[in-house]
């Protein structure tokens, strides 16, 4: 718990203070870099998830990077569960409303990119 907890508390202590060299900064969700992030931690949460459908992306709420020995995203997201089973193509897929199946979470990812490496990792996940 506190090895995710930590990092996400630091990144909002520079939230709205002065900037902290080394410190998180507030990045663009629309940057590739982010995306290509965004998608490594929704693959991870798919993979790792109990339910038999796939959840996708429905807001980017914020996103804050770090460096690091690479790079640290923290991504705080709005995800919805789909209609797409685990085993098919997430590109496809829209999230459910207004159904009794329909639910979301908020969550935070942290993802920890090498990209010279070609190397992602999830460090950590908290939805709720």
């Amino acid at each position: 718990m506190w090895k995710c907890a930590f990092p996400f508390f630091a990144a909002l202590l520079t939230v709205g203070s002065a900037q902290v060299p080394g410190g998180p900064t507030d990045i663009n969700a629309n940057d590739p870099e982010v995306q290509a992030a965004l998608k490594f931690a929704m693959k991870e949460y798919n993979k790792g998830s109990s339910d038999q459908y796939l959840y996708v992306v429905v807001d980017v709420i914020s996103v804050q990077g770090q460096v690091v020995a690479g790079y640290n995203y923290f991504l705080s997201v709005k995800i919805a569960k789909t209609l797409c089973r685990k085993n098919s193509n997430v590109s496809g897929c829209s999230a459910i409303s207004n159904s009794p199946m329909a639910k979301t979470y908020e969550c935070t990812f942290v993802v920890w990119s090498r990209p010279w490496l070609n190397y992602m990792q999830l460090v950590c996940q908290q939805c709720y």
